[in-house]
C-alpha cells in the first residue's frame, strides 16, 4: 500500500493508509484442560504421543500446561478429534478462536478526489495487482440510523 500511496504522492494527490480489521471465520483447537503439575502434563503428553496422537504442552497463558491436540477451520474435523480421545478416555474440550483479516485502504483526501479518474485508477490496478476501488461514504456527515 506503501507503492499507492507515494506513486499518488508524486502526482500531488494527497492519501492516507488506513488498516481494517474484519472478522474471517473461526478456528476450532481441541485440547486437554491443564493438570495438577506440569510433571503430571507432561506424563500426559507423553502416554499422548506414545499412542500416536499430535500433542503438544502448551507453554502460556489461561491454558498453560495444558496440551493442545490442534486447530481446526472446519468444526467436523474437530469434533472428529473430540470423538477419538474420548473414546481413548481422554476430556477434550474445545475453543472457538476468532479469525482476522486485515485490509489496507488508501484514503484519497478531498481535493485529489476530483485527480482520480478512470485512467488513473486502470494504471493503478495495473501497477498493483489486487488493488480494488470502492467508492466510499463520508465519514461524519451522516450516517443510518
Amino acid at each position: 500500500m506503501k507503492g499507492v500511496e507515494q506513486r499518488l504522492l508524486a502526482l500531488n494527490i494527497q492519501s492516507s493508509i488506513q488498516s481494517v480489521d474484519a472478522a474471517a471465520g473461526v478456528d476450532y483447537w481441541v485440547y486437554l484442560a491443564p493438570l495438577a503439575s506440569r510433571q503430571a502434563s507432561l506424563r500426559q503428553l507423553k502416554e499422548l504421543q506414545a499412542r500416536k496422537i499430535d500433542s503438544y504442552l502448551i507453554s502460556q497463558g489461561d491454558l498453560q500446561n495444558g496440551i493442545s491436540l490442534g486447530i481446526f477451520p472446519r468444526l467436523d474435523s474437530a469434533e472428529s478429534v473430540m470423538t477419538r480421545l474420548k473414546d481413548a478416555g481422554y476430556e477434550p474440550l474445545m475453543r472457538e478462536l476468532p479469525r482476522a483479516h486485515r485490509d489496507y485502504w488508501v484514503r484519497v483526501d478531498g481535493e485529489g478526489r476530483r485527480l482520480v479518474d478512470d485512467a488513473l485508477l486502470a494504471t493503478l490496478v495495473k501497477d498493483f495487482p489486487g488493488l480494488q476501488h470502492k467508492i466510499m461514504p463520508c465519514q461524519g456527515v451522516a450516517s443510518r440510523e
